[in-house]
């Protein structure tokens, strides 16, 4: 078994750690990556797209890196998008992916949930957006 840490691309909230065998695909992680955030992420699992969290020197992104701290928040940075290159093979084994091993305090996968496909936060600014332009449309019209 490995343990990777996972941070959804977009949207605030803290990396989490999913548990695969090293002989599992990449599409048996995406599966795990669903059921691990189920009201985060909506939809069908092989509809995620991940990337490998590797600077440009090979190294795993550090887990205090200030542009991990910054996703928290649900920032991209420019750093990160441009990790948003070569989705990782879904038939690709999690042995083969993952070199060198994983450690702690790292970052390994990079999750972008396509769109309309994020719960919770996301929901709830399209709502709070909704609600913003109502407001103005009923303020327009009682000018």
């Amino acid at each position: 078994m490995v343990k990777l840490f996972c941070a959804i691309v977009g949207v605030a909230g803290s990396a989490f750690s999913v548990r695969v065998d090293e002989s599992d695909s990449v599409d048996d992680l995406k599966v795990m990556i669903k059921a691990r955030k189920p009201d985060t992420i909506k939809g069908e699992a092989d509809k995620l797209q991940l990337f490998l969290a590797k600077t440009a020197d090979g190294k795993w992104l550090p887990s205090n890196d200030p542009d991990v701290v910054a996703m928290r928040s649900g920032a991209v940075s420019e750093k990160v998008q441009n990790l948003l290159n070569g989705q990782i093979d879904p038939a690709e084994e999690i042995a083969d992916v993952f070199v060198p091993a994983p450690q702690k305090k790292e970052i390994h996968v990079l999750v972008v949930v396509p769109e309309g496909a994020v719960g919770s936060a996301s929901e709830t600014s399209k709502m709070d957006q909704v609600v913003q332009e109502v407001h103005e449309i009923g303020m327009s019209t009682q000018r």
